[in-house]
């Protein structure tokens, strides 16, 4: 993990041309982003409830498995996909997030769990929303364990191809650079992100503003797959201009 200063340095290095000086309006969104996490330090917002998953599982109504991916079935790739989930005052999931897991089972389970439906949690002053943690078992259930290759995982990430950036925002010297941890499905769309370095308040634009990219998706031989990839994202403040996606340069 890298520290407040690393993450500076770095996506800086991403974003500015060596050289090139950091201009006046780039220094005022980094005093930006600094007085937006001292204020939100200051002022915290009211969270949803945190339950137990024995907690949540007592008010889960519907559950849709999720289905083992072919690819990951025919290259032994098996384990555990944890997730956090927000449900809203309405029992629905309003956001899933993948915390770990391989990116194949991982697309499978968000799928899935993105389809469940809880009963309402009920409190003293009314339906409230709740987050939780899930866990989806992917397993082969093979008991000859002399079939499976030493490692499964690694052997296939040799194999695919990954995703790549086709079009992005356009970086302007006002921007401030968020380094995301992208999960990039099948059909080139982003499907989960994670914040890897950057100020947490400004996490949430960069999500939005990496979701509007467009993605070549990851290939294993002729077949599409979700992927991880790591980015960099522009973000621009409130006193930025507003820029459009263009095309990568090959």
């Amino acid at each position: 993990m890298r520290t407040t200063t690393q993450w500076s340095k770095w996506c800086l290095s991403q974003m500015v041309r060596p050289g090139r000086a950091i201009s006046t309006a780039l220094l005022a969104a980094i005093s930006f982003v600094l007085a937006a996490v001292a204020s939100a330090q200051s002022h915290p917002a009211a969270s949803p409830r945190v339950l137990d998953a024995r907690e949540a599982t007592r008010l889960l109504l519907e559950q849709v498995r999720p289905e083992y991916p072919a690819v990951a079935h025919d290259n032994y790739i098996q384990g555990q996909v944890q997730l956090e989930l927000m449900v809203g005052t309405d029992g629905h999931v309003r956001r899933a997030h993948v915390l770990r897991g391989h990116p194949l089972l991982a697309a499978s389970a968000l799928n899935s769990v993105r389809k469940w439906i809880y009963r309402p949690l009920v409190t003293p002053a009314g339906p409230a929303p709740f987050n939780t943690l899930v866990k989806v078992v992917f397993d082969l259930h093979e008991t000859d364990r002399t079939k499976y290759p030493a490692s499964p995982e690694r052997d296939l990430a040799e194999q695919v191809k990954a995703p790549k950036v086709i079009a992005r925002s356009a970086a302007s010297p006002d921007s401030l650079p968020m380094c995301l941890k992208v999960l990039v499905g099948d059909d080139g769309d982003v499907i989960d992100s994670t914040l890897v370095s950057g100020p947490t308040p400004l996490f949430s634009l960069a999500e939005r503003t990496v979701a509007r990219w467009k993605f070549q998706p990851a290939r294993w031989g002729n077949l599409t797959v979700p992927w991880y990839l790591d980015v960099v994202v522009p973000v621009q403040t409130e006193d930025s201009p507003v820029t459009t996606a263009t095309p990568e340069r090959q």
